[in-house]
């Protein structure tokens, strides 16, 4: 079992530092912490010939273990003279504006985990992840705001690395340890998503890609492991990177919702449209002959006389199927 990282993940990448840059690293943070945005700090340096490359390795630690600090900008400065270093970075924000943002952060967050402290974990997790993905729609503004926390605070949108933001502070406040984790898609761009480690066991959760459709969050990317989510997502892999072995924890695995076979198919879609679940979510553990999951599921609706009014998405790399009824 991966190692379960301390302080609910919020220093995980400082651990990777060099000990030089790990006090850098807490020397930003404890400028933070103090309220100081002033952008710019001088420390003593140790190590000259590894200042500038311990600093800026420290300044994007805390970037991505600190969601929290939306406030830092991408630029940044770093000058030696003798033993003292010197380092400026970007303040995106004025100081009332940042208290601003921090006092909506709170209300915001709040607000996603209320009424989840006394459930069991994996069920306080499903929650927060689902409200996120219903409260955030994909959006760039080509603006800071659409990176970091702001734009899912203020504008219930954002790209992959604004949204993550938020899902990292959620879980964080639930209990929940996470991390940011970088990787790459099928087009090449660079991308972003969460590790949590559920009972002490690592998955991936990707709620930019769960965002919601046609009123549905699929769960197709909640607590996969490295198998399941290198379908689409590339490039992940390496020594800081925990290894996701387990698939016991996805939607489809935890809630028994896997078919074997054409008849559990008929079966499963029978009992759940009996029962008025809506939608019914499906995954595909065997091969159909015709090799189409979209002509077994329609083939499955029809033996079965489910309504015709009904839409089929089917996520061809994981295999997850969702049907509901018009």
């Amino acid at each position: 079992m991966t190692k379960l990282p301390g302080k609910l993940g919020s220093e995980y990448y400082r651990g990777f530092l060099t000990q030089q840059g790990k006090l850098f690293y807490d020397r930003i943070n404890t400028q933070l912490l103090r309220k100081d945005y002033s952008g710019k700090l001088s420390f003593p340096i140790s190590n000259s010939e590894t200042a500038a490359s311990d600093c800026f390795a420290a300044y994007k630690a805390i970037r991505d273990d600190h969601p929290e600090y939306f406030y830092l900008g991408f630029q940044s400065e770093f000058v030696r003279s003798g033993q003292i270093g010197t380092f400026a970075y970007s303040i995106l924000y004025s100081l009332e504006m940042i208290e601003s943002i921090q006092q909506q952060m709170r209300k915001s967050i709040n607000r996603i985990v209320r009424g989840t402290s006394h459930l069991p974990m994996i069920t306080r997790e499903m929650l927060v992840y689902e409200r996120i993905a219903r409260k955030l729609s994909y959006a760039n503004h080509s603006d800071a705001r659409d990176h970091n926390i702001v734009g899912p605070i203020l504008m219930s949108s954002g790209v992959c690395e604004g949204q993550n933001a938020l899902l990292l502070l959620c879980f964080r406040q639930i209990g929940i340890p996470c991390i940011k984790v970088y990787g790459r898609t099928q087009t090449e761009r660079w991308h972003c998503w969460t590790i949590a480690w559920i009972h002490g066991t690592p998955v991936h959760c990707d709620v930019t890609w769960d965002g919601m459709q046609e009123g549905i969050v699929r769960f197709d990317y909640w607590n996969l492991s490295d198998h399941q989510i290198a379908g689409d997502h590339f490039d992940f892999q390496g020594s800081r990177v925990p290894v996701c072995t387990s698939e016991a924890f996805s939607y489809y695995c935890y809630y028994n919702l896997c078919v074997n076979s054409f008849e559990e198919l008929r079966a499963r879609l029978k009992a759940d449209s009996s029962n008025g679940i809506s939608p019914i979510r499906i995954h595909f553990s065997y091969h159909p002959s015709s090799c189409d999951y979209l002509e077994e599921a329609q083939r499955a609706c029809l033996a079965e006389q489910i309504s015709e009014k009904y839409i089929l998405y089917y996520h061809p790399t994981l295999k997850n199927l969702a049907v509901k009824p018009i």
